[in-house]
């Protein structure tokens, strides 16, 4: 069996990857819809070593960042502005993992993300399953997804997911039958927009700002359930990055992580900041500039900066908030910039832009039988453990490549693949 075929059996007839641009559709029909590596990607046993350290690093500095939210009012107002009164909350946050988003740079893996929902788990397993059944040696073992989400969830629930993310739903329906389902455990995945929802547990697969434009996800999150994660939205915020970079918390950030992770998220977290809060970034804006605005009047080698929408927004998920200032002219991008200043019931964030490194790549043509190389930029998407028994634990991964783009991501162009470690 072939790598392709290989992976159409492991999606156990389920659409992992639903194309959302209809002139794209055409490349879906046998439900794969992206670019398939007749090999997993490599990686040295260095920049595996980095990738775990990370991980660790990132798991503590959420507990930090917990710790600051609950003790400091400056940052409790940051993290709760926009959210609805019955959002704002001391509630212990409860996630079964923390995803950091990691490009592979010329001197490491730059995190461009810290995410907590489960879009792209069920293509991860799936990678991972596909490849070790292939005669490979994927760095997550099989089955340690399953056993790990078995161990931390109920025997019979629901994954829930709105109309805003049905795209997934190929991906959740596979979750919910073959990673929280077995061992007399019982789930299902459902569309609570159209339905409603009464056995077990809950697992929250939509964003909490769904409910602004879904009177249906409202209505659900009005009603009692025994439900994960949490409703702690102030926790999936992108400005969590931007408090390393602040120089009134960098004292307590390297006092709480210690010194050695303290340095290593300062070298992964490309200098960020929170629209609004520039006089606090630890070294200045570059060009000894003021404010966000003035960055935009630099020319394009020195505006090197993404300007992204930090979290509870309808135009938070995937690519609709991410703006590449460096990519435009400045007319343009202070028009995207006085925008995102106008806009006071929402969090922004700036960050320095750090150029993905190209690295060659290969996948299978349309026809099956061709191997085509395309120079791509990587990102690594490795999902580690938020649980106590198991923090910082590696309990899947995945790759995907592009070219031709800054902004990596799935798509019909992207490849998607394993892990393995390179053993030379």
């Amino acid at each position: 069996m072939d790598i392709r075929e290989q992976l159409k059996f492991e999606t156990k007839g389920h659409t992992i990857y639903d194309v959302r641009n209809e002139k794209y559709k055409e490349k879906e029909k046998d439900g794969i819809g992206f670019r398939v590596s007749p090999v997993p990607f490599k990686l040295t046993k260095s920049q595996k070593e980095e990738m775990l350290y990370i991980g660790k690093a990132i798991c503590n500095y959420m507990d930090a960042c917990i710790e600051l939210y609950n003790s400091n009012q400056d940052v409790k107002e940051v993290l709760d502005r926009g959210k609805p009164k019955k959002y704002i909350n001391n509630e212990v946050p409860n996630y079964l993992f923390l995803r950091p988003d990691l490009i592979l740079t010329q001197s490491g893996f730059s995190i461009c993300e810290i995410e907590t929902s489960p879009f792209g788990l069920g293509l991860a397993e799936v990678l991972t399953r596909t490849y070790g059944n292939a005669g490979f040696d994927p760095i997550i073992t099989q089955n340690s997804l399953k056993n790990y989400i078995q161990s931390k969830t109920e025997k019979e629930g629901t994954i829930a997911y709105s109309d805003n993310v049905k795209s997934f739903k190929g991906q959740l329906d596979f979750l919910a039958e073959e990673i929280f389902s077995g061992n007399e455990n019982i789930w299902k995945s459902q569309n609570v927009s159209h339905d409603s929802v009464n056995n077990g547990e809950i697992y929250r697969a939509f964003y909490l700002s769904d409910a602004y434009k879904d009177k249906n996800i409202e209505r659900f999150l009005q009603q009692p359930h025994n439900s994960i994660p949490s409703s702690t939205p102030q926790f999936e915020e992108k400005a969590l990055m931007a408090f390393i970079w602040d120089k009134r918390y960098m004292n307590f950030f390297e006092s709480q992580l210690g010194k050695t992770e303290f340095e290593l998220l300062r070298k992964s977290i490309p200098k960020t900041w929170i629209l609004g809060e520039e006089k606090y970034v630890d070294g200045g804006l570059p060009e000894g500039k003021e404010n966000s605005m003035d960055i935009c009047t630099l020319g394009k080698s020195k505006r090197q900066f993404v300007l992204k929408s930090s979290g509870f927004n309808v135009h938070s998920s995937w690519s609709e908030g991410v703006v590449f200032l460096h990519k435009m002219g400045g007319a343009v991008a202070r028009e995207k910039m006085q925008l995102a200043m106008n806009d006071s019931n929402h969090l922004y964030i700036m960050q320095e832009f750090r150029h993905g490194k190209i690295v060659p790549m290969t996948y299978i043509d349309e026809s099956g039988q061709q191997e085509v190389t395309m120079n791509a930029r990587i990102r690594v998407t490795p999902y580690f453990s938020y649980q106590p028994d198991n923090r910082g634990e590696l309990i899947a991964a995945k790759v995907t490549g592009c070219e031709n783009t800054e902004y990596i991501h799935a798509s019909t162009a992207s490849i998607n693949t394993a892990i393995i470690e390179d053993e030379r």
